[in-house]
């Protein structure tokens, strides 16, 4: 389950949430003889079907062992990285997970799943330099403005914060959370007029946890 981040200011509750996630370590098995002649791809595929056949048998170990494979051989296989990703986040083993997500981030600084990934954590450690850093290698989608927004109010850069969140909400519809956002770095800006609109869009735009509609 999400759990909320501190406000980004006193009383003003957080707009959005950042999953919650904690720490180890992981095997790397040698890859098979037989799969030496093999190209590293089609490795890394078998290697990740059969990870997938064992998840579906609830084998979880094993699993992780030819997750483990599937990336040694091939680390740019992105769906044997993003499954065991989720693995190690599902088992909150955050420090595996993060050693994970810095590899892709470092093969490609603006994956769409990888880099937000990567930035979500560093905010659930209230680490927003290092999310900042993250996000802003990444490409300039909706979804990377929406946190990066997030990450630049909990820093106090309100108006930088408000750029960000009008350019998610002029990109794609935005769930009520950006908009309480946009509504909180309007007011910490001194635009209060614009902040009530924000907040009417935030109310009328799907459902808000209680505390951010009461706010």
């Amino acid at each position: 389950k999400p759990a909320k981040p501190q406000p980004a200011q006193s009383g003003k509750p957080a707009p959005e949430s950042v999953p919650q996630f904690a720490a180890p370590g992981a095997t790397r098995p040698a890859v098979d003889k037989r799969e030496r002649s093999a190209s590293v791809t089609e490795i890394a595929e078998a290697r990740f079907r059969r990870a997938a056949a064992l998840l579906n048998q609830a084998r979880i170990s094993e699993a992780e062992e030819q997750l483990a494979a599937a990336l040694q051989a091939d680390p740019s296989h992105v769906p044997a990285r993003q499954a065991y990703v989720a693995l190690l986040l599902e088992q909150q083993r955050v420090a595996t997970a993060m050693r994970l997500l810095r590899e892709a981030v470092e093969l490609d600084p603006g994956h769409p799943v990888f880099a937000p990934g990567l930035a979500r954590i560093y905010v659930e450690q209230r680490d927003y330099s290092s999310a900042l850093s993250v996000i802003g290698a990444a490409a300039q989608a909706a979804d990377f403005q929406a946190l990066k927004a997030a990450v630049l109010q909990r820093l106090g850069r309100h108006a930088e914060a408000v750029a960000a969140y009008q350019d998610a909400v002029q990109k794609s519809a935005q769930p009520g959370g950006t908009w309480a956002g946009l509504g909180i770095s309007l007011e910490a800006v001194g635009r209060p007029t614009d902040a009530v609109q924000a907040y009417r869009r935030a109310l009328g735009a799907g459902p808000l946890p209680a505390e951010l509609r009461n706010y």
